[in-house]
């Protein structure tokens, strides 16, 4: 109850930013509240310290989340942004932040852009959520990967970005690069590796604190008894730098192409206060276009790898060593008030270590069907089916089958201010 008041206080407040800020000159508040039903059949969900793939155990009524996103010019060329979500479950604060950050952009003298940000903030990764507050304009869920960015990977660092548009090819081309330093998110992986991706429409939140499943070798007298049930994913545990690197190309409204890779450069031997650092590291591909008929695509691509604790075995491999790849394609259609939405993710672990009782390979498949329909300006209500397949040995130490398929059929109401 409590957290339900904290979240209606939320939204009250977020009504009076709202208000508040169509009066004041260069500051705006998006906000949003999701509401609705959902009919699951699925294991016990990772979000309750369990096994399953969905963010929902059981089936009932659901706050899926509010939010108030602002943003802010304080000058002419500094910027502001910071996001607060709020949930109503059992993880962390009923309210707390996804990002905070400044940006600074500089008056254009040339036909080339430049744009610094500080503070914490999403890497740009995702073609997907590009809406206010990292949402997603196709579907109520975000793809394996994109559910997995929205879990554990946050930067809080510093970014540079250059664009430019060269009037050589008619301005109708944009070429960008960005990079970034950050500290932080040294504990990102644990996740991935424990747990297995999932799909769902989840953030965490800077102080958030993810119920790991109840894993034999986290146990008291076992090989990471050290580690706490939970994970801080964006905590800073070795005092390394970590970096990323993006390429953008967009051609007009018709072609964008994005490529980039993250390193955390985390030290898989070091651990504090109960979260052990993950050397983790990707590389990612996606494009977004227009097919014929006004049928939209996006599709990305992410592999990568995953280590912890010392070199243990012949093949160089540590005690944790796993290595992952998903990639999703999502079509799009939207006619007036309507939009449907179908998606496809395939997803995959593998690992080279052979430590006991600690089996991290999974593969999977999901399949997402979203409609939306605008009901008013403001309010618009999503249907969503999802359909996962996951092979994941490890499931058997909790006494359930290593093969299984969840569903989630969940009918939202989507009010945006």
């Amino acid at each position: 109850m409590v957290r339900v008041l904290t979240v209606a206080l939320l939204v009250g407040t977020a009504g009076l930013t709202a208000n508040a800020a169509e009066i004041v000159p260069g500051h705006a508040a998006s906000v949003g509240v999701d509401v609705g039903y959902v009919d699951v059949s699925a294991y016990s969900s990772w979000t309750e310290g369990s096994a399953g793939k969905l963010r929902y155990g059981d089936s009932g009524f659901t706050l899926n989340r509010a939010f108030i996103d602002y943003r802010g010019r304080w000058t002419d060329t500094l910027h502001a942004n910071i996001v607060l979500e709020a949930y109503d479950d059992d993880i962390g604060n009923a309210i707390d932040f996804t990002q905070a950050y400044l940006e600074w952009r500089p008056v254009p003298g040339t036909a080339t852009r430049y744009r610094a940000k500080l503070g914490a903030f999403y890497p740009p990764i995702s073609l997907e959520n590009v809406d206010a507050a990292w949402s997603s304009p196709y579907t109520a869920s975000s793809s394996a990967i994109n559910s997995w960015i929205a879990e554990e990977i946050r930067t809080l660092g510093a970014e540079l970005a250059v664009t430019r548009r060269p009037a050589s090819l008619g301005g109708a081309h944009a070429f960008s690069i960005e990079v970034a330093a950050f500290q932080g998110n040294d504990p990102a992986g644990s996740l991935l590796a424990w747990k297995g991706w999932s799909v769902h429409d989840r953030q965490s939140r800077f102080n958030d604190e993810l119920p790991l499943p109840p894993l034999p070798q986290i146990q008291p007298g076992m090989m990471f008894e050290k580690q706490d049930p939970w994970v801080a994913p964006f905590r800073e545990v070795d005092g390394r730098t970590g970096y990323y690197t993006n390429v953008e190309w967009r051609y007009a409204e018709k072609l964008l192409l994005r490529t980039g890779c993250y390193d955390n450069r985390a030290d898989p031997t070091a651990i504090e206060d109960g979260q052990y650092a993950w050397y983790t590291e990707f590389t990612h591909a996606g494009l977004q276009t227009t097919f014929p008929g006004a049928i939209g695509l996006v599709a990305q691509w992410m592999t990568g790898a995953t280590v912890m604790g010392p070199r243990m075995y012949s093949n160089g491999a540590h005690a944790v060593d796993a290595e992952y790849e998903s990639y999703f394609a999502l079509l799009s259609k939207a006619y007036g008030r309507h939009r449907w939405s179908f998606r496809y993710d395939n997803f995959a672990v593998s690992q080279s270590d052979q430590t006991p009782q600690d089996n991290n390979a999974e593969s999977g498949h999901a399949s997402t069907l979203a409609y939306q329909v605008g009901l008013a300006e403001k309010l618009s209500l999503v249907a969503e089916w999802i359909s996962i397949k996951t092979h994941r040995p490890a499931w058997s130490y909790f006494a359930l089958a290593p093969g299984e398929v969840e569903t989630q059929f969940q009918l939202t109401l989507r009010l945006r201010l």
